[in-house]
């Protein structure tokens, strides 16, 4: 129950945190909808779903399977699949305790840079692992008006290293990337 009481009270720390930043800044509304996922990502993962795109799922490739997929006799393309198992295979890999705890206890966000132009913008982040280098992560936004909320569409990093491979997967899980991971040999 102590465990329960202290995550809470860091999250409302993190919270806090945040949003003084953002009050002291004014960041504008994309940059905020970036921070809201980088705060969910791992330890509330269905709070990240009004956040993305539906291209944004397709593209990040994670998925749940059919029988007839896991015992490799085929199935629908990754095209074909609905929406929901694309979803629910991001909301899967982020319910294991691992993911939160790379990422949870392993993350610095900082200020970076961004841009708006019209319905898109782009906010890129430098993510700073504890126990690796640091690398960056872009998002991609887009919204569908002037008064329509900002969603993230797409992801991408660089100076992904294999000593910061586990917390970059942890900050964008994705399946080039979850593949990557289990093709390493033990131990790296």
């Amino acid at each position: 129950m102590v465990g329960v009481v202290a995550v809470k009270a860091l999250r409302a720390v993190l919270v806090a945190l945040v949003c003084a930043t953002c009050a002291c800044s004014a960041p504008p509304d994309f940059v905020a909808v970036t921070h809201e996922y980088l705060l969910c990502i791992g330890r509330d993962p269905m709070r990240t779903l009004p956040l993305l795109t539906d291209g944004f799922h397709r593209r990040h490739g994670l998925h749940v399977a059919t029988a007839a997929e896991a015992r490799g006799q085929g199935g629908a393309g990754p095209g074909d699949l609905a929406l929901d198992r694309y979803q629910l295979g991001w909301l899967a890999v982020q319910s294991q305790p691992e993911m939160a705890r790379v990422f949870g206890t392993t993350r610095r966000f900082m200020a970076g840079r961004s841009q708006a132009d019209g319905d898109r913008a782009w906010v890129a982040l430098p993510i700073a692992p504890l126990d690796g280098p640091a690398f960056e992560q872009r998002f991609t936004l887009v919204r569908a008006g002037p008064d329509a909320p900002w969603r993230i569409d797409a992801i991408e990093q660089s100076g992904v290293v294999a000593e910061n491979a586990a917390a970059a997967f942890a900050a964008y899980p994705n399946e080039a990337a979850r593949r990557a991971l289990a093709a390493r040999p033990e131990g790296r």
